[in-house]
């Protein structure tokens, strides 16, 4: 198995989720589309169970120590990745971090996985000796957040923010037109905090949360970007958004479909 930074931090992260069900899940396979015209267009087919996956153990390893050189990939973290839910949240974690044309290559009960790279949101994050520092951590989760689908159906979004990975071209600006909402959050805290705010005039986001945003626990929906969020992009996309708590966050992904 390749040992990664990369990885390293997933694993350690992934201890620390709440598991909220045993559903088998599909894996999100599907890559953007026309990447160099539109490099924030990505599938998104990740369940609230793979989100929140806990199944991944580091037996008394310490967040500070899973180094490049120090982690060892024992019987348990080879279990989690044997599940269909462990594979699912890793792919959603590097298809965030890590640019097209990077990937990381396991081998995993003597079958051959490439977890592939698509937005690049922290490529440092893949590099030997790379680490994961508060910006990377803060993009990656409201990245991976944004991808959480209420039925695990793969459909297209654009993704949109002040991070550079997240530029629109015209042509995407004018093929996803529907604000969604915008996301934020730290999904590598313990607990997770799982943040979301609707588009102004909306009040539900069924894509994530289902026919009503009551239920879209773990995700905590905190109401109208427009009142949550205090900046607005060009491209329409929220910045400055705050949790609960009223701490400013310091990335948010905003979501825009195909009308």
């Amino acid at each position: 198995m390749t040992k990664s930074p990369l990885l390293a931090l997933v694993i350690a992260a992934a201890a620390s989720l709440v598991q909220l069900g045993c559903a088998v899940l599909p894996e999100d396979t599907e890559e953007p589309v026309d990447a160099d015209e539109q490099a924030a267009i990505m599938g998104n087919g990740l369940t609230f169970n793979g989100l929140t996956f806990n199944g991944l153990t580091f037996n008394g390893l310490t967040f500070n120590a899973l180094t490049f050189n120090g982690l060892t990939f024992n019987g348990p973290v080879m279990a989690a990745l044997s599940d269909p839910r462990g594979r699912q949240q890793l792919s959603a974690i590097v298809g965030c971090a890590l640019p097209k044309g990077e990937a990381i290559r396991l081998n995993i009960d003597g079958v051959d996985h490439s977890f592939e790279g698509s937005i690049g949101l922290a490529p440092e994050w893949g590099k030997s000796g790379g680490a994961c520092g508060e910006n990377c951590k803060s993009w990656v989760s409201a990245c991976v957040i944004s991808r959480v689908n209420h039925l695990g159906q793969s459909v297209q979004i654009s993704a949109r923010g002040k991070d550079k990975a997240l530029a629109s071209a015209r042509a995407e600006r004018e093929g996803y037109t529907a604000r969604e909402g915008a996301y934020f959050g730290d999904i590598f805290a313990t607990p997770q905090k799982l943040h979301a705010c609707v588009a102004p005039g909306a009040s539900q986001i069924p894509r994530v949360c289902g026919p009503s945003i009551q239920g879209c626990s773990p995700i905590d929906v905190l109401g109208e970007c427009d009142d949550v969020c205090g900046h607005e992009l060009d491209d329409g996309a929220f910045d400055k958004c705050r949790d609960r708590s009223g701490k400013m966050q310091k990335a948010a992904v905003t979501v825009f479909l195909a009308p």
